[in-house]
């Protein structure tokens, strides 16, 4: 069975309330499940290299194991069993990336870059509990799970293959190191060939979703780069909820 690592870069050098939460989750999942955080990480593109790197020293990754990019703040809500079987089933060798929450279509000027506002013409999918804390969380739905352009980067899982074949590197029309990097990730692997997809895996994340001056900048260097190419949509959407 392939194993599944949780790759975790966070700004700080401390660990987290959340964090915490998230390794307890995985040391109380099946043997197949392993963690690594980058604390204080230079760029979350060399923090997700520095987790691989490790992982791999420690238990030999192999092509089909599970590559998990998650945020520091969240919490898996789906139970361990469930979790790694979704996983297991939907990573198949034409899927690129699977996550909670992403959008059928991507563009800068009608959507202001943000995918989550395509909701307002039923573009997105996924869904997520948001809040501080599960008494406080509200559910957050975007839209029936399916087959996406880009995804969210609060939680996308690829294989170790694919993840290879797209590669982590930061690009050089991305001048900062942590905003759109899942925009960059997700589209590039729509562009590859791969299909993205939501799935029902349940998680509560903490962010409010306010956006830093940063990723304005970055929301503008990646709409010049690629201006011959958006918006980009998909003809037909599958809404099955699980790749096949």
């Amino acid at each position: 069975m392939s194993k599944i690592i949780l790759s975790i870069c966070s700004r700080f050098n401390k660990e987290s309330k959340s964090l915490s939460s998230i390794k307890e989750y995985v040391n109380k999942a099946s043997s197949n499940m392993h963690i690594a955080v980058a604390y204080d990480a230079p760029s979350i593109y060399q923090g997700h290299t520095q987790n691989l790197d490790q992982t791999h020293l420690e238990h030999k990754l192999e092509d089909n194991d599970i590559i998990v990019m998650c945020h520091d703040d969240i919490q898996i809500m789906t139970n361990h069993q469930d979790f790694e079987r979704m996983l297991q089933i939907c990573l198949k060798r034409n899927v690129g990336f699977v996550g909670v929450a992403g959008s059928t279509y991507f563009d800068i000027e009608k959507t202001t870059g943000a995918w989550w506002t395509s909701r307002n013409f039923g573009a997105t999918r996924g869904f997520v509990f948001q809040g501080m804390d599960q008494v406080f969380m509200t559910p957050n739905y975007f839209g029936p799970q399916g087959q996406v352009v880009v995804l969210d980067g609060c939680f996308m899982a690829c294989s170790y293959r694919t993840l290879k074949l797209i590669g982590l590197q930061q690009p050089t029309y991305l001048s900062g190191p942590w905003d759109f990097y899942d925009i960059h990730l997700t589209f590039k692997a729509h562009r590859m060939g791969f299909s993205n997809f939501t799935v029902p895996i349940i998680i509560r994340h903490e962010s409010p979703g306010h956006m830093r001056q940063e990723w304005y900048k970055a929301r503008d260097e990646f709409a010049k780069f690629f201006r011959n190419e958006l918006p980009v949509t998909l003809q037909y959407s599958k809404t099955h909820g699980i790749p096949n």
